[in-house]
């Protein structure tokens, strides 16, 4: 039997006043539609990056690395020059930290170390007097650097000025022909063809008017052709 002819959920339920729903309470039935689906989320299981495994990871170290095999497999000298940054690094950073944190020898007894600390602060305090005496003395050089080149680009621009200057007098010079001490010739120029043989050779020839004739064939270009082709 076919099912076309059967009403859908929406029409099938009917009102509140059907089947004795008014006297015994609503309908219980209810459309599969209407069901609640996918209440629960599919949780990560492992070696999906789940949340402990993302926490143990350090993605700096992965991300470093990668960058290294990267730049590595297209310049060989990338790891070394990295190296020696990260090492340099290191070294700077060795150098910041306090003297109480420095590592002391075991030879130098426990009431010599307040000794040694202070003279590696003396020490630490004259390399800094010298990074400042270096630093003012490459600042003076930068300067006086400075002022040669702004020196030099003046005189430039004056001697450009000057060259410029004498080029524009010597033009106006050579522009008037009274000044100029070259000979000058006012014999007016002959054409080219002034001398030649067969010079206006066809200066009495009369050319014939062309005419329109219309007829295809007593027209010019029709006798002219039989003329050609067919003589």
């Amino acid at each position: 039997m076919t099912t076309a002819a059967r009403p859908t959920w929406a029409p099938a339920k009917g009102g509140n006043e059907q089947g004795g729903a008014r006297i015994f309470g609503a309908s219980q039935k209810y459309s599969s539609r209407d069901v609640a689906a996918h209440t629960t989320l599919k949780p990560r299981r492992e070696g999906q990056h789940t949340q402990e495994e993302v926490e143990k990871k350090n993605l700096r170290d992965e991300l470093e690395e990668r960058e290294r095999r990267h730049f590595s497999s297209k310049d060989k000298s990338y790891s070394d020059d990295r190296d020696r940054k990260r090492g340099n690094q290191l070294l700077l950073e060795g150098s910041k930290r306090d003297p109480e944190d420095r590592i002391v020898p075991r030879c130098v007894d426990a009431d010599d170390s307040d000794v040694d600390i202070k003279s590696d602060e003396h020490d630490s305090d004259d390399e800094s007097d010298d990074d400042e005496d270096d630093t003012e003395a490459l600042m003076a050089e930068l300067d006086q650097i400075k002022k040669e080149r702004v020196e030099e680009k003046l005189r430039k621009e004056k001697q450009q000025q000057m060259e410029e200057l004498n080029a524009k007098e010597e033009e106006l010079l050579k522009g008037n022909p009274l000044l100029n001490n070259t000979p000058t010739s006012f014999s007016v120029k002959r054409r080219w063809d002034d001398d030649v043989v067969f010079k206006n050779q066809a200066r009495g020839e009369m050319k014939a008017p062309k005419r329109f004739i219309n007829d295809t064939i007593r027209n010019d270009f029709h006798r002219k052709f039989l003329h050609r082709y067919m003589k």
